[in-house]
């Protein structure tokens, strides 16, 4: 959404238009998952830890399925670039018909792989975290820079950007996702992931180099002053390059027994407080791998710790709900 009649070059218009970019209200999720604890420093790190179970039902059994359709309900918001669903919503309004916004899911649906061992249904997860806990809206739909829809995009596995009024600097968020059965596997390797983002001090040859370029080339906002301001913090040759913060998000998905194995055998209040009971541990973990990875352990990270009774369920049902959507 452009800010009309002023130029977006300032920190506070700046901060203004990306605050624009958010969708819905934040509480997309607060149906689906419950809040163990929020903001936790981890030891020695300038990461916080976010920890979230999946919320149970009336019957005690918890909401895998409706998680992964609600955040699959969420792909065209995901997948599609802001000036294609402006144009779409234009057309709507010109013309009383929602035909451009069915063209535009079909599109998004075409994007999706349909590999069993399909990721992406944690990079939207991500990405919901991301903006609806953490308020930062995404910067650039990667999707559709896919050139194929059976391939996963080669780079972070979201984009999303702030301004810090304190340090007035532009904080770009990498963010990588993680779904495994074991919390020690997912731990490592998202950190091993994400690290090279974060943790490269520029040149040809570093990670960052190829989604600067994408975003610079394909940056699509549906707000040209805000485009055309952003655009100088990712141009290496310009000054405001230099105020430009690499920051990380993770999502450390993994399976965990506290769950009920039948309905009305154990309540989520329950599971919350076994879960909170190894949280401790976790952070621990955390912790001591973010610091054997130095220098991560002196990056901005938000990392998102959720247990899930089995992400196989998950990953098979959000695959379910985009090809059926």
């Amino acid at each position: 959404m452009a800010i009309p009649k002023k130029s977006v070059t300032t920190a506070s218009l700046i901060e203004e238009a990306i605050d624009s970019l958010l969708r819905g209200d934040g509480k997309e999720l607060d149906a689906y998952l419950s809040k163990v604890e929020a903001e936790v420093p981890i030891l020695d790190t300038r990461a916080n830890v976010h920890c979230y179970v999946i919320s149970h039902d009336g019957n005690d059994q918890p909401r895998v399925k409706d998680l992964a359709k609600a955040v699959a309900s969420r792909m065209i918001d995901y997948a599609i670039p802001r000036g294609e669903l402006l144009k779409a919503r234009e057309y709507m309004l010109k013309h009383n018909s929602f035909a451009k916004m069915t063209e535009l899911q079909k599109k998004a649906r075409s994007l999706f792989t349909t590999l069993s061992n399909t990721g992406e249904g944690g990079e939207m997860l991500l990405y919901m975290l991301i903006q609806n806990f953490l308020r930062l809206p995404q910067i650039m739909c990667k999707m559709s820079l896919k050139t194929n829809s059976q391939l996963h995009y080669n780079g972070s596995d979201a984009l999303h950007m702030t301004f810090d009024k304190k340090s007035q600097k532009l904080a770009l968020y990498w963010g990588e996702s993680k779904l495994y059965k074991s919390v020690d596997k997912a731990i490592t390797d998202c950190l091993d992931s994400i690290r090279p983002f974060l943790c490269d001090d520029g040149g040809s040859n570093s990670r960052q180099t190829r989604d600067l370029q994408l975003m610079s080339s394909f940056l699509d906002l549906g707000d040209p002053d805000l485009e055309s301001a952003l655009l100088r913090y990712l141009d290496p040759d310009d000054p405001h390059f230099n105020k430009l913060q690499y920051r990380g998000a993770c999502l450390i998905g993994f399976d965990e027994t506290f769950y009920p194995q039948k309905p009305n055998t154990k309540s989520e209040e329950e599971v919350i407080e076994e879960v909170r009971s190894s949280l401790e541990n976790w952070g621990k973990k955390l912790s001591n791998k973010i610091i054997n990875r130095t220098p991560l352990d002196s990056i901005i990270m938000e990392i998102f710790l959720v247990p899930f009774p089995s992400v196989e369920e998950y990953r098979k049902s959000f695959l379910g709900e985009i090809q059926n959507a």
